[in-house]
């Protein structure tokens, strides 16, 4: 594993970090990002459309939708959702945490023509894995629900694991909009 230590408060991804491949070989570049105060995930850069900082004034609440569902915000005038990804995934839900944000990142997503907003306290750093070094979720290792939305997981440097996200379950989860 090779580690890029980039911190930053937005990212426009372009083509530079589209790259899948890495001199490296095989290897592939991921955003990392907390999940919760324990456990971090990984986007494939490759996934990517763009990462914002948004505030929560930002975002128009939809009635009669799933609490995951934070609401629709304007980006480059294209009506984007905004997804609390922790909430989605099982974890307490932006608005009920004791020390609500006033503002999260929002990693873009774009799946046929609809971009989505995953949005999470922070992005973190862009890290490089090999793709044969995933390792399989067993079942026994998280809740069911929370298994479905991974591909596998990687293990950093420290030795703690680093959940890789898939996106397109992640995505599936608002088709019935």
């Amino acid at each position: 594993m090779v580690q890029v230590n980039d911190r930053f408060s937005s990212l426009p991804i372009n083509n530079q970090f589209r790259l899948e491949n890495s001199p490296q070989g095989n290897n592939q570049r991921f955003l990392r990002f907390p999940l919760n105060g324990k456990v971090n995930g990984l986007l494939p850069l490759a996934d990517l459309r763009g990462v914002i900082q948004v505030a929560l004034t930002e975002i128009l609440p939809v009635p009669q939708v799933a609490e995951f569902l934070l609401g629709i915000m304007n980006w480059r005038g294209e009506a984007i959702w905004i997804l609390d990804l922790a909430g989605l995934l099982g974890a307490i839900q932006w608005c009920r945490r004791e020390n609500v944000r006033n503002s999260g990142m929002a990693m873009l997503v774009q799946v046929e023509n609809q971009t989505v907003g995953l949005l999470v306290e922070q992005v973190n750093t862009i890290e490089v894995y090999d793709p044969q070094e995933r390792l399989a979720i067993s079942a026994s290792m998280l809740p069911a629900r929370l298994a479905s939305f991974l591909q596998g997981y990687f293990v950093d440097s420290q030795g703690n694991p680093l959940m890789l996200l898939d996106t397109h379950v992640v995505i599936q989860a608002l088709q019935p909009l």
